[in-house]
């Protein structure tokens, strides 16, 4: 599956912004003010009770002003929206390769977009100052997420991808409909313990994106390098 320089660029700009944000939101996580929904008076981020969002608020549960974090969290999210707006629109690359499931390539950019714009928007609501618009971009992100990875999953698969890109992109359509299932269905916020879940589903998938990420970017690297040493 030959694919371009500019791809080798934009999937090194995604990976780069996937592996920031695992090392933005630790320190956020250090940072926070403290306090979560259940619990105001708790020393610092408990990982099952505060949703990667109590990062951003600009005052935590705690009550106390909670900027550090809040602007680590737009950075390390809004990093990964834009590179993934810029990805999106590699499928080219993948359907012009054998000219394949152009329309899911289409697709597979609009939805990309979208997705990587909404994950901006999340970004740009911090929880406690815009909450209906936070929890909208919030669902919109991960609902077209789950979208492009279907599309780019079909256009890849259809144009020469490597078995291991495929099981890849499976693994993580099957985890983000898994979540996408805990959301409407699974425990609700109302209860502490259902709190709880929604919170650790939501770690699961958040790591999982960006797990995903830099390792299909890794393999896309990979295969493009050597194009890019064959074509010098």
């Amino acid at each position: 599956m030959p694919v371009s320089a500019s791809v080798f660029r934009r999937a090194g700009l995604l990976r780069y912004a996937a592996i920031q944000f695992f090392v933005l939101v630790g320190i956020a996580m250090a940072v926070y003010a403290g306090g979560t929904y259940w619990h105001p008076e708790a020393p610092r981020y408990e990982l099952t009770h505060n949703f990667l969002s109590d990062l951003g608020m600009t005052h935590a549960w705690s009550g106390r002003a909670s900027y550090a974090s809040s602007a680590l969290f737009f950075v390390a999210l809004a990093s990964v929206g834009v590179a993934l707006v810029m990805f999106a629109w590699g499928w080219r690359q993948f359907a012009y390769a054998h000219g394949r499931a152009t329309f899911a390539g289409r697709a597979s950019a609009a939805l990309g977009t979208a997705s990587g714009l909404a994950f901006v928007g999340v970004a740009c609501t911090p929880f406690d100052l815009a909450l209906w618009w936070h929890n909208g971009f919030v669902l919109a992100a991960f609902g077209l997420l789950l979208g492009y990875v279907i599309a780019l999953t079909v256009v890849m698969a259809r144009n020469g991808a490597s078995p291991v890109q495929n099981a890849l992109n499976l693994a993580y359509v099957a985890l983000v409909v898994g979540y996408v299932a805990l959301i409407f269905f699974g425990p609700r916020l109302s209860t502490e313990g259902g709190h709880e879940v929604q919170v650790i589903g939501q770690k699961v998938v958040a790591a999982g994106s960006m797990l995903h990420v830099i390792g299909l970017t890794t393999l896309l690297r990979r295969t493009t390098g050597r194009g890019v040493e064959a074509a010098a």
